[in-house]
């Protein structure tokens, strides 16, 4: 799920669901991939539009309207798709690339929204047809080492690589991605599933925990593969670890305290040592969380999670502590496809 917005390593700090946060994803890649013009659009549809109907229904009539009186502009129609898939209409989305790809067809933007649409459909080979369009050209590019698309079309195809069985396959795809922008959580979730059903629980262990480095709270499905590995990997701390987590992450927190508490003293000291300072965060529980982080702090004088996590509470670091000023590696996007 690319899907991704470029937000900070907390960004689901409050729970945004995973899906939601890969919509917002490719609604912004469409931006940067179309540029201006759309933008454009988009002012426009929300400027001229009547009051009565909901906000997404009018932005449908308002490009509606302009796609009708210029049915060859492929801008208006790509507007005119993005307004059908926020009002969750993907069926007439779909109506609107097909027509952009009779007039350009290899428009990125249309391969990759036809794509989307047939993967989540369940509609592997279309979508792998439209992935692999945009790749071919995309790949041998002058600046794909940096190109938001052509990363967005490999995790499509490496999720559909996947379905199809193919781990391997899938697992050398996200690598790909991963190349283009090492910060996206998506792609690290992606590749811990793929290298546990690849039979690489180590490689899985390392993309998980890269994932909710990323993203610490409120996304349950790396801490699920992250326990999956750990338990292949016959780490037992590390597994009771990855299940607190996942309490915590469904809304267990007492359940995920009992867990973590019971690891402050061994091999998981630091990781469960941070959980604990999330769960009182969350829970507005200022100067346990503080504790929770000092704590943390002791163990690594560098955590990034607890530096931030004393900055975002206010209160001091440690003597000689550095300060954060940006994640190892830059600001995370998406995840959240």
């Amino acid at each position: 799920m690319k899907t991704g917005a470029q937000m900070g390593p907390l960004r689901r700090i409050s729970a945004v669901s995973d899906r939601t946060l890969r919509r917002l994803t490719r609604a912004g890649l469409l931006i940067l991939l179309i540029g201006v013009p759309l933008f454009a659009v988009f002012y426009y549809m929300d400027q001229h539009v009547d009051a009565g109907p909901s906000l997404a229904d009018r932005r449908v009539e308002a490009a509606e309207a302009q796609v009708r009186k210029q049915p060859d502009n492929v801008t208006l129609r790509l507007g005119l798709a993005q307004a059908y898939l926020m009002a969750d209409r993907p069926d007439e989305a779909l109506k609107q690339y097909d027509e952009m790809l009779k007039v350009q067809p290899g428009h990125r933007v249309a391969l990759l929204g036809r794509g989307d649409i047939l993967r989540e459909r369940g509609d592997i080979a279309g979508a792998a047809e439209m992935y692999t369009k945009l790749i071919g050209p995309a790949a041998k590019g002058e600046f794909a080492g940096a190109d938001t698309g052509l990363a967005a079309a490999y995790y499509g195809l490496a999720d559909v690589r996947l379905r199809e069985g193919k781990a391997k396959e899938a697992v050398s795809t996200l690598e790909r991605v991963l190349e283009i922008d090492a910060t996206d959580a998506d792609a690290w979730n992606l590749l811990g599933s793929a290298a546990l059903r690849a039979g690489a629980p180590a490689r899985a262990l390392e993309a998980f925990r890269q994932a909710v480095q990323f993203v610490p709270t409120g996304w349950c499905e790396p801490y699920a593969g992250m326990s999956s590995a750990y338990a292949a990997l016959k780490q037992a701390p590390g597994a009771e670890y990855a299940r607190g987590m996942q309490d915590f992450c469904v809304g267990r927190p007492a359940d995920a305290e009992r867990r973590l508490s019971a690891l402050v003293s061994g091999p998981m000291a630091l990781d469960a040592t941070l959980g604990l300072g999330m769960i009182a965060e969350v829970r507005q529980d200022r100067p346990n969380a503080v504790a929770w982080y000092r704590k943390a702090l002791k163990l690594d004088p560098k955590s990034f999670a607890a530096l931030t996590g004393l900055g975002r509470l206010g209160g001091p670091a440690p003597a000689g502590a550095p300060q954060p000023s940006a994640h190892p590696g830059g600001t995370p996007s998406g995840g959240g496809r």
